[in-house]
């Protein structure tokens, strides 16, 4: 029997695995899972998968559909309740064999809506199989804070994400690279590998800004954003807001960076997506032809690329009412401004409100956002003290 669980990252993998071998939350071992248990996550650069050296591969190797028994989500794994999320979850049925299913950590309603995770209820919405009152739904409860999703009478209908494009046409894409620029110094796992990563890091930016904006201006009120700076991601954020029913994206204005990597050239996952995007992109590399291009934005993120000059820059370019967000991964080696300097930066100019970069939910004075895993509800508290990786909000 082949089952997979998927982390966060390496240091999670203990944690994640006793949620699941422990019967705490499954206490009749109704989807306990086997001890050939593999982990994948999706930063590792094992692209080799071998089940028999049970070595840490990489979450986005292309399985052969149906080829897998069971599918497990750890606690750890950043999986939103949102488009992303729901277009993973389906591509995951399509991977696991037709009597096996994906098992996967859900919270209460309301912790749910907090952090925008998966609650019983957002399954059943997107995931249900029936017949009218009659069939089986693909949603099993088994117990609190576990459940299953079971392939029904019928696959759930296909969800709008850029995730479609990664999982059906990454590899092409960077099969395509490879033969159009024959580059013999870069192999085609390390396009493989930055490609993934660099979607990877979207999901994550893609769902707090989603909330944010959803907090902000709720669901069904017309915005007009725009993504600056010289992120790589800039048009991938823009396309996966764009594509999301939980907000209303009029139209959006992405700035394109003359330095991004071959294979992530925005007009590719543009193309893959025109028939829902239609003309409400616009992207240019210049910075001042593209805000001259389209309505004055009313939400601007900018993604590492945070300095003095171009916060008080684009600080002026937002519509009265609108939203500054501002987000520098931690992770990265040369910052522009330090967190201090942000953060004395953005408190000059507007009163700072904080979205945590690990759930997303909006970091209170005093309140502890709750978790399954110990150890992320530890990042959290450390996170909400000392705002490292925190996306900063200012409304005008």
């Amino acid at each position: 029997m082949t089952d997979l669980v998927f982390h966060k990252s390496e240091m999670y993998i203990k944690e994640d695995l006793e949620y699941y071998f422990s019967g705490e939350r499954d206490m009749h071992s109704q989807v306990k899972p086997g001890e050939n248990i593999f982990s994948l996550t999706p930063d590792s650069k094992q692209l080799n998968i071998d089940f028999e050296n049970k070595e840490i591969g990489n979450l986005f190797f292309p399985f052969t559909p149906g080829s897998v028994d069971r599918i497990y989500i750890g606690i750890s794994f950043p999986l939103f309740a949102n488009n992303w999320g729901a277009a993973f979850l389906r591509h995951l049925m399509t991977l696991v064999k037709p009597e096996g299913y994906v098992v996967l950590p859900v919270y209460p309603e309301m912790q749910a809506s907090e952090k925008n995770y998966w609650a019983r209820s957002i399954l059943e919405d997107i995931f249900i199989s029936r017949s009218r009152w009659k069939g089986m739904s693909n949603i099993w409860a088994e117990n609190d804070g576990v459940m299953s999703m079971r392939i029904g009478r019928k696959q759930p209908p296909e969800i709008n994400s850029t995730a479609n494009y990664l999982l059906r046409q990454g590899g092409q894409a960077v099969t395509r690279q490879v033969l159009v620029h024959n580059n013999d110094n870069a192999s085609v796992k390390e396009h493989f590998l930055n490609l993934h990563s660099s979607h990877w890091a979207n999901v994550i930016n893609s769902a707090i800004v989603e909330k944010i904006i959803q907090d902000q201006f709720g669901r069904k009120k017309g915005v007009i954003l725009a993504t600056l700076g010289d992120d790589d991601n800039n048009s991938l954020l823009a396309i996966e807001l764009l594509l999301s029913p939980y907000i209303n994206i009029e139209s959006a204005l992405a700035e394109t960076s003359s330095k991004t990597c071959a294979l992530l050239q925005p007009d590719e996952v543009k193309a893959f997506n025109s028939h829902l995007i239609k003309n409400k992109l616009i992207t240019n590399s210049n910075q001042n032809d593209l805000i001259a291009s389209g309505p004055q934005p009313q939400v601007i993120t900018l993604i590492n690329s945070a300095d003095e000059v171009t916060i008080e820059a684009t600080w002026d370019l937002i519509a009265p009412g609108g939203l500054l967000i501002v987000h520098q991964d931690e992770h990265i080696p040369t910052k522009k401004l330090s967190t201090e300097q942000i953060e004395s930066k953005l408190n000059s100019l507007s009163t700072v409100r904080y979205y945590s970069s690990i759930a997303a939910s909006e970091h209170k004075s005093g309140n502890e956002i709750s978790h399954y895993s110990t150890i992320i509800e530890q990042e959290l508290k450390d996170e909400r003290d000392n705002k490292e990786g925190v996306f900063w909000v200012i409304e005008k």
